[in-house]
């Protein structure tokens, strides 16, 4: 049993700075998205289930959401991402969210501490309960080239990833080995062997220090 939930964080963060707007990304059957509470609320998937196809209000893809609000005004104050399960477009989901995320704004994303190679691997197989998907690589992407933002994991519920304005030590691989030979890319071995450091993570009793 995780001591924290990702609403649990959520809703912690609406209630410190008084957020209105929320919007979450990859609904499925709406478990998380019924329990936040705030005054308004946006659901994006293109194919939720059970709950989720009551609650969600745009069933489109993530980039044809970002594609429709694009040019427009609309910002966010909290954006909880949780679509599809692949780096790249974790990656395209985070970076599409910081344009449409208020100064004071929170991007929260799900699935960044994945504790097994099996559940972290691209593609999902039947026979097993958790995949978490290789979302952690667009998180290790962004905490080697993005030094205008804060980024820390929150150390429960497979990872809970916190985003701000502010700015960040961008982490450095020493070693070059521990990189994809082809594209440069985290690897496995990088986040067995530098997980505190690159994922910058937390523990629940350090989330509330400084978020109480």
């Amino acid at each position: 049993e995780w001591p924290l939930q990702r609403y649990e964080i959520i809703n912690h963060l609406i209630k410190k700075f008084n957020y209105l707007n929320y919007l979450e990304i990859g609904v499925r059957d709406a478990e998380c998205f019924w329990k936040i509470n705030i005054e308004h609320k946006d659901a994006v998937d293109p194919a939720p289930v059970r709950s989720g196809e009551k609650l969600t209000n745009y069933p489109i893809t993530s980039d044809d959401f970002f594609d429709l609000i694009k040019g427009h005004d609309i910002k966010y104050d909290i954006i909880f991402i949780d679509g599809l399960h692949h780096d790249f477009q974790v990656y395209k989901d985070i970076c599409n969210a910081l344009n449409h995320l208020t100064p004071n704004g929170t991007i929260i994303c799900h699935d960044m501490n994945p504790l097994f190679f099996v559940t972290s691997m691209k593609r999902g197989f039947d026979g097993i309960g958790q995949w978490n998907g290789d979302c952690w690589q667009a998180w290790a992407k962004l905490r080697t080239e993005n030094s205008n933002i804060s980024m820390e994991v929150i150390n429960t519920d497979h990872g809970v990833g916190i985003i701000r304005n502010g700015k960040q030590k961008l982490f450095n691989v020493k070693d070059k080995s521990l990189l994809n030979i082809v594209d440069r890319s985290a690897t496995w071995h990088l986040l067995e062997s530098h997980r505190k450091e690159l994922l910058n993570l937390k523990t629940v009793k350090e989330f509330y220090n400084k978020y109480d």
